[in-house]
């Protein structure tokens, strides 16, 4: 960066631009200097930047066989060398890509909120004792007087199991008939909104709180298959 700096000031001071008017021959000179400096800076970088030292080095016209002891020379391009048709080595960045990717980023932070902390620790028994299966919903329906609650008939092979889960704000009714899904069987019934619910379907929660279910990608796997 301090060649790029030093070879940036030199052109800004010389002026070439301007100069080119009166005294040419100066000119001449001065690009000679610039274009050196930008051949060290083709071999400064190639061990950070290996592609953009090779694009560099061939608009310049460079061989290849420069080396890391050669930085400082002002021969690294011999006399009457002809360049090659020179294009932008580095896109400028304007405003609104600095914008877009400050919003990508508040996104991805958005994205990456702490999820809950893990649980204590149980042990392997005690994990044996859930039954987890997999289930397919037959019929669906909302429970009247609620926002959140959808009542299922889940086949679970064995039986037909009636659930009521908190699931009609990710889920119309229409939206679930047929889903295969991961349902805890053996967990104690309990009535809700009057209903008595005999067993539990797994949900997987993102950010937003928006639900989705805990269920097979294979066909093979149907309902009434343990999940462990």
């Amino acid at each position: 960066m301090n060649i790029a700096r030093i070879g940036n000031k030199y052109l800004q001071d010389s002026e070439p631009w301007k100069l080119v008017k009166t005294d040419p021959e100066r000119v001449k000179t001065i690009m000679k200097i610039a274009l050196q400096i930008s051949a060290n800076l083709a071999v400064a970088f190639e061990p950070f930047m290996p592609s953009k030292s090779k694009k560099l080095s061939d608009m310049l016209g460079l061989d290849g066989e420069q080396k890391w002891s050669d930085l400082g020379s002002f021969s690294l391009l011999q006399e009457n060398k002809k360049i090659n048709q020179p294009e932008l080595l580095f896109t400028k960045i304007e405003d609104k890509m600095v914008e877009d990717q400050l919003a990508k980023l508040a996104e991805s932070k958005a994205d990456n909120i702490p999820v809950e902390p893990i649980k204590e620790e149980i042990s392997f028994e005690d994990f044996t004792k859930l039954d987890v299966r997999i289930g397919t919903i037959l019929e669906a329906e909302k429970v009247k007087k609620t926002k959140k609650l959808l009542h299922l008939k889940v086949d679970i092979g064995s039986e037909i199991r009636t659930i009521v889960s908190g699931i009609a704000e990710s889920y119309s009714p229409e939206d679930v008939i047929g889903k295969q899904v991961s349902v805890l069987v053996n967990l104690a019934p309990r009535a809700i909104k009057g209903i008595e619910s005999q067993g539990m379907i797994l949900m997987a929660e993102n950010n937003e709180g928006k639900l989705s279910f805990v269920n097979p990608s294979e066909e093979y796997i149907k309902s009434g298959n343990a999940v462990s």
